[in-house]
């Protein structure tokens, strides 16, 4: 049946997204080894290291007041402890997706056990981390908002219109968390 193709079509399509993202996750979140990485601990250590200022100093309190932080001196050790804080959060959760691209995903280890990647809520709450840092980055240094992808409905939209449009009338857009 449709229904049944659908299932299975959109299952692929969710296990290769997850996977994506997973990808792109390690390199957001990937610590520097040998060279110079665009991910949020080389950015730090390069703002620390260069003795960069904020442009917008409210911008930083702003971003550590949306995580309880209060902003001390100086600004970018308080980033620093709550970026640990978070990232001790998820720690379990961080290293399963980690040893997952390693061996699966990216690269495909031969007679590794395949382990599970975190849920979709995991990936959601750390990918928000990112997006934050990022829009934070933009507003402390560069003086511009970035675009508002967590709250952007139109791919969803979208989404919903071509199911509508193929049969499909009971469309969820929302889930109980």
């Amino acid at each position: 049946s449709r229904i049944k193709k659908g299932r299975t079509y959109f299952g692929f399509v969710q296990q290769q997204q997850v996977e994506l993202i997973a990808i792109g996750f390690t390199k957001v979140f990937e610590q520097e080894k040998a060279y110079r990485l665009n991910s949020i601990p080389s950015i730090l250590r390069f703002i620390e290291q260069n003795d960069i200022v904020p442009t917008d100093p409210h911008a930083v309190s702003n971003y550590l007041g949306q995580w309880k932080n209060e902003k001390g001196e100086p600004w970018i050790h308080d980033l620093q402890r709550m970026l640990d804080s978070q990232y001790s959060k998820y720690k379990s959760e961080i290293s399963r997706i980690k040893e997952a691209r390693n061996t699966h995903i990216a690269h495909s280890q031969a007679g590794s056990p395949r382990k599970d990647l975190p849920s979709v809520a995991v990936f959601q709450d750390l990918l928000g981390l990112a997006f934050g840092f990022h829009d934070f980055i933009n507003s402390a240094f560069i003086n511009t908002h970035s675009h508002p992808i967590l709250t952007d409905t139109r791919v969803q939209t979208s989404l919903v219109n071509v199911l509508r449009a193929i049969g499909v009338s009971d469309v969820a857009t929302a889930w109980p968390d």
